[in-house]
């Protein structure tokens, strides 16, 4: 296991793509996450996913950073108004970021609710694709 860091067009690529499907908002709403968040703060479907994606961000930084020794800096300004060529490469993404927030030793670096709505979200989209693996006969 190691941490990789996903870079500042990824993350924004992620919210971009994600935050645009109506599915996607549509079954962030229902999380318990989501519903506390409108409660309180007014904040819609997209605003609570693209935060958690944003703490995301900051909880892999931090975990490179601890795990290398090095001096990543976050970046607070992340607009982009690209989008990945397509939707898994998205959730393929925002999985890769879910995985990347803890240390080879397991120090998480995101609160359980957040940490927890982006591998929900991944779960629900993430559509696994077979591989084809040539049948060579020797």
């Amino acid at each position: 296991m190691s941490v990789s860091l996903l870079t500042e067009l990824e993350i924004a690529k992620i919210t971009n793509t994600l935050t645009a499907n109506k599915d996607v908002l549509k079954f962030v709403e229902s999380t318990e996450l989501a519903k506390e968040r409108s409660k309180y703060s007014y904040e819609d479907s997209a605003n609570t996913l693209a935060r958690a994606i944003w703490y995301g961000y900051v909880a892999n930084i931090t975990a490179y950073n601890l795990q290398y020794k090095a001096n990543e800096k976050i970046n607070f300004d992340l607009e982009s108004d690209e989008y990945f060529n397509s939707f898994q490469d998205g959730v393929n993404t925002l999985r890769s970021l879910n995985y990347n927030i803890a240390t080879n030793d397991g120090n998480k670096f995101l609160e359980d609710r957040w940490s927890n709505l982006l591998r929900d979200v991944a779960k629900k989209f993430y559509v696994e694709q077979e591989v084809e693996h040539p049948n060579y006969i020797y």
